[in-house]
């Protein structure tokens, strides 16, 4: 639940291992943390070991986590917030999304579709608002919105009909 720019701050040796093969990563500052306080984010164990393979591959040992592929084998500078959005789109393309859904791809999409994907889960708001960094709920609100039209009387209505 990275903002593009926190996205590509990440560093290698911010990464920790956690019991189960989770860990965490940490975000030393963001839009929300000017003071540059810094925040612990938790990643999964399957994130872990794609972030193991990646560091496998690029042969990468300390700084920026994540750096431009170049060619089949080689490591190029570390990603911009300016490219996030580029890189997403490759990886709708890659996985086969139709042009007009990965053309809608922003750097923001990952962000808004986890937001989603948790409330979609019925995650308390605070624990959505603690993983995303948010400090107010307006932004996870109007992200919820998208969860609750699929879940509200007219969406129940048409599946009970047999309209769904």
């Amino acid at each position: 639940m990275c903002r593009r720019d926190e996205l590509v701050s990440l560093r290698i040796e911010d990464l920790a291992e956690a019991s189960g093969g989770s860990g965490s990563v940490l975000i030393r500052r963001s839009k929300t943390d000017t003071a540059g306080e810094g925040a612990t984010a938790y990643l999964s164990p399957l994130t872990m070991r794609l972030v193991g393979a990646w560091l496998e591959a690029s042969r990468l040992k300390s700084g920026p986590l994540f750096a431009r592929v170049v060619g089949r084998d080689g490591v190029g500078e570390p990603l911009t917030a300016q490219i996030v959005s580029a890189v997403l789109r490759k990886v709708g393309q890659w996985i086969g999304l139709e042009r007009k859904e990965w053309e809608r791809i922003s750097g923001h999409s990952a962000r808004v579709g986890a937001a989603q994907d948790l409330l979609a889960l019925n995650i308390d708001m605070a624990s959505v608002m603690q993983a995303g960094r948010w400090r107010d709920t307006r932004m996870p609100m109007r992200y919820r919105e998208n969860v609750l039209a699929s879940r509200g009387a007219m969406a129940r209505a048409a599946k009970q009909q047999g309209r769904a």
